[in-house]
């Protein structure tokens, strides 16, 4: 009896799920690459092997709990580019395999079940591909969502003991959705209590503060193991990047396009689900403590939250995955109806998830607008292996490439900067936002920050209130680490480098290929004359 419960096609499809969650994703995220995000783990997960720490050797605004499962999968995969997308790769397989059980526990047979998962995975990381604070904070978000409604179906304490840890990593990855989920959340487990026992709810309350509590004890202990100080932490995660924040809010938007265009299908699956839902339960009594109002609600506020981030960060939409996520849950309420028209809705929302996973699959998965490929020939792509066999796999092609003669121009180029760094036996850091040449050097060879995005949103810039930190960081790293050669790649401005260091500190000397080469001299009190603060 086991052996056959064990083989079943609920079994079965689970690990479909899964497995083809971390196929699809995988698949495109050996795609081309949009440098500035495509790498953006590659060379951090390689530092922090290497004894380099965020927050003390490098200046981060997001992605903390990010570097530190990519360095654990180096640790124990190896250091590769399938390896480095396996990050993204995982939590979308697990992600979908979620989707899948939750679904299938609230009544929907396993076989739409299936289909909806399959659909939500398409659509889920498959997107960037490669590891992404957006998309990781966002799906780790998810996750506490899904164990949220498991927590409200069951009231099961280990479940609820689980939303906060998804809450925390999701933080950890970025502030943002994360923190807009936390809200919700905290907004439905009010509701929830509110109909519940005293003494269920002094059991379900305690195991949230336990978990919550035992969250922040580990990061406290996690940064005082590394020698991360507190206030380093506070002012690279919390102040800094609220700053940021409130310059944003003063730019939002919010016109036809943005708040309605760019979502219509999100819109009319929430149609489909609120319609459903009320059909369903207006015959019922306790409105307000019905498992289906609730997950009704945590849809609504996912979506407001979830466009807002959008909106607020303007980036490229992916968060089409709510579509078959919506479905999923409407034809759960459709099951639940009696009416003549059941099996020809059920066929109207099958087609419909069908056809935007099909319309947002070519544009986000095969086109890959989301890294800025959309405009490029994939028939211009050359295997990376040619750039290192670290990258076999991968197809490389960049958004600026207009013929596979540039293509190969740019493999070139990374070929010979490399070289040029095995060269050069001096203590040196690179400027770029090829994050890679740490991992193709063998040594810690990447700069102040992860990224250099021409503007704040990665660290401050000058007239900042946090200016003099970052500068700090800077100048304390080249005295411990005893930098004396700084290489810009042509992707960089000077500026990232010489607002926070004196030009005079510096011989400058262009190379092939536009590279900058600046040495630094012994006249350069910031350097040599510098204290802290």
């Amino acid at each position: 009896m086991k052996q056959k419960k064990f083989f079943s096609w609920r079994n079965f499809l689970a690990w479909v799920t899964f497995l083809f969650g971390v196929l699809i994703c995988h698949y495109t995220g050996n795609r081309g690459v949009f440098p500035l995000d495509s790498f953006s783990h590659f060379d951090s997960g390689y530092r922090i092997l290497n004894g380099e720490h965020p927050f003390k050797d490098y200046w981060i605004v997001s992605g903390f709990f990010i570097d530190y499962i990519q360095s654990l999968i180096f640790y124990f995969l190896g250091i590769n580019w399938q390896t480095y997308i396996l990050n993204a790769s995982l939590l979308n397989g697990i992600s979908s395999l979620l989707i899948y059980t939750l679904f299938n526990s609230l009544g929907l047979n396993f076989k739409l079940s299936f289909f909806y998962a399959i659909c939500f995975s398409i659509l889920a990381y498959p997107s960037s591909g490669t590891p992404f604070v957006d998309h990781h904070s966002t799906f780790l978000s998810i996750l506490a969502l899904v164990m949220l409604i498991k927590s409200m179906q069951t009231n099961k304490l280990y479940y609820w003991g689980l939303v906060p840890i998804f809450l925390f990593t999701a933080f950890l990855s970025k502030q943002v959705p994360a923190t807009y989920i936390f809200l919700i959340t905290i907004l439905m487990i009010i509701l929830h209590l509110y109909f519940q026992e005293r003494k269920i709810s002094i059991r379900i309350l305690y195991t949230l503060f336990t978990s919550s509590l035992i969250l922040i004890a580990l990061l406290f202990i996690f940064l005082k193991f590394h020698d991360v100080e507190i206030k380093n932490f506070l002012t690279q995660y919390i102040f800094y990047p609220s700053t940021i924040g409130e310059e944003r809010y003063g730019t939002i938007k919010y016109d036809f396009k943005n708040t309605f265009l760019n979502f219509k299908f999100i819109y009319l699956a929430l149609f489909f689900l609120i319609f459903f839902t009320f059909e369903n339960l207006k015959k019922k009594q306790n409105f307000f403590n019905q498992i289906n109002l609730k997950v009704l609600l945590i849809c609504i506020l996912t979506f407001l939250a979830l466009a807002q981030h959008i909106i607020f960060t303007k980036n490229q939409i992916f968060i089409f995955f709510l579509i078959p996520f919506i479905l999923g849950f409407a034809n759960i309420q459709l099951n639940m109806i009696n009416c003549n028209y059941k099996k020809f809705l059920n066929i109207v929302l099958i087609i419909f998830c069908v056809g935007v996973t099909i319309k947002y699959h070519i544009r986000y998965n095969i086109e890959r607008k989301f890294h800025e490929l959309n405009n490029v020939e994939f028939s211009h792509s050359i295997n990376a292996f040619d750039l290192s066999k670290k990258f076999y796999g991968l197809k490389w092609l960049t958004p600026k490439i207009k013929n596979k003669v540039e293509n190969e121009n740019e493999i070139s180029f990374l070929k010979y900067f490399g070289n040029i760094l095995k060269l050069d036996s001096s203590n040196k850091l690179v400027l770029t936002n090829y994050s890679i040449f740490s991992v193709l050097s063998k040594e810690n060879v990447s700069g102040f920050s992860r990224w250099y995005p021409g503007d704040n949103t990665a660290f401050p810039i000058k007239n900042d209130k946090y200016f003099s930190n970052y500068k700090n960081l800077i100048i304390s790293n080249i005295q411990k680490k005893n930098i004396t050669t700084f290489y810009l790649l042509p992707d960089i401005k000077e500026s990232n480098l010489l607002d926070y260091v004196d030009s005079n500190c510096f011989n400058k000397k262009e190379i092939k290929f536009k590279i900058i080469k600046f040495k630094l001299n012994d006249k350069c009190q910031d350097i040599f004359m510098w204290k802290k603060n």
